[in-house]
Parts: C-alpha cells; sequence; structure tokens
C-alpha cells in the first residue's frame, strides 16, 4: 500500500466519521432529551379564582349572628340591643375582607404543562408546579363546599420546593382535578415515549 493510499483511507475514514458524528447529533435530541418541541406549544387550559361559594359557612354564621342581633335589638333594652348590632356589623366586616382576601389574593392559571399560582393583593408572587412532577391529585370538599358545589384540589410533586400545593375553593373541582391528572399522564406518557427512542 501506497502512502497516497494511505492518505486516501485517512480521508475516507474522517469523513465517514464526520457523518456518523452528524448522524448523531441529528438523533440525539430524540434520545432522552426532552425539547419544547417534543411536547408542542403550552396552551392555556383554565384560570379562576376561588369561588365566593368556598366561605359560605362563614357567610352562614354571620346571618345566624344576624338573627340572632336583630332579636336581642327588639327583646332587651336598647344599650344590650346596640352591643350585639355592633358584634353583628363586626362579624360581616370579617367575612367581607375574608371573602375579599381569599378570592383576590390567589389566582390559577393551568396550562397543557404547568400550573401557575399568583399569590398577594398588592405584592405578587407567581409560583410554577410542573404537571409531569405531579405525583398525586386530591380532592378536598366539606359538608358546605359540596352543598355550594366547590372544593379544593389538592396536588402532591416530587418538586422539593413545591411538594403541596392547593387550589382553593374553585368551583367544578372534579373537573379541574381530571384535566390535570389527564395532561400529567400525557406528558409522561410522551416523555416516557421519547427517552425510549
Amino acid at each position: 500500500m501506497t502512502q497516497h493510499d494511505e492518505q486516501l483511507g485517512d480521508k475516507d475514514a474522517r469523513r465517514r466519521t464526520r457523518v456518523g458524528l452528524a448522524a448523531a447529533e441529528a438523533l440525539r435530541p430524540q434520545r432522552g432529551r426532552h425539547t419544547d418541541e417534543d411536547s408542542g406549544p403550552e396552551e392555556d387550559l383554565w384560570q379562576g379564582r376561588s369561588s365566593w361559594k368556598f366561605y359560605a359557612d362563614l357567610i352562614v354564621v354571620a346571618v345566624g349572628w344576624t338573627v340572632i342581633a336583630a332579636i336581642v335589638w327588639f327583646t332587651t333594652p336598647r344599650w344590650s340591643g346596640w352591643i350585639v348590632l355592633i358584634m353583628a356589623l363586626a362579624g360581616w366586616v370579617y367575612v367581607a375582607g375574608r371573602v375579599a382576601h381569599g378570592m383576590l389574593n390567589y389566582h390559577y392559571r393551568l396550562t397543557t404543562q404547568r400550573l401557575f399560582i399568583e399569590r398577594g393583593i398588592l405584592s405578587r408572587t407567581i409560583d410554577q408546579a410542573e404537571l409531569i412532577r405531579i405525583d398525586d391529585v386530591r380532592i378536598h370538599k366539606s359538608l358546605m363546599n359540596r352543598m355550594t358545589g366547590v372544593g379544593s384540589v389538592e396536588l402532591f410533586s416530587t418538586d422539593a420546593s413545591d411538594r403541596q400545593v392547593t387550589i382553593w375553593g374553585v368551583e367544578k373541582p372534579e373537573e379541574l382535578a381530571e384535566s390535570i391528572r389527564d395532561h400529567m399522564r400525557r406528558l409522561r406518557q410522551r416523555s416516557l415515549f421519547v427517552e425510549s427512542l
């Protein structure tokens, strides 16, 4: 074999190596690396706040206290009636503040890949939970919540910073929980499919 043949052989080997590396690089996104193209564009699925119905038990207590205040107002001397009336008004102020705080303090947005939780009224903190990291979804409803059709959705995650995330007092919590479960499963199946390539 001449020196010219060896040089051609080396060039051919280098060319084959470059072609092989280029082919391997082209396949790399499909082998275990999760890219945005794999999961498609992120779309909004749902957004909402806590419903006023979530605080129906407080409203029932305030109504009951108002009825008691009215009875005391008409059956006792005026000075004791005034005390009970002021206490009833203070109860309504507390209930209104609690309902307003609960409804305005949290805003939730669910996309095909993440759950965004905005906290705060004047200043805002935004937390994100990736659906692929969610292990379990639980719905909690008190007796009054069941009567008014609201509930809280609890999410248990493998994320170290947010192991448990709660979506407080939303209407139709079953539909929301099922949507979260459905998209969590889709993301996991897609991830397993991509990793198996």
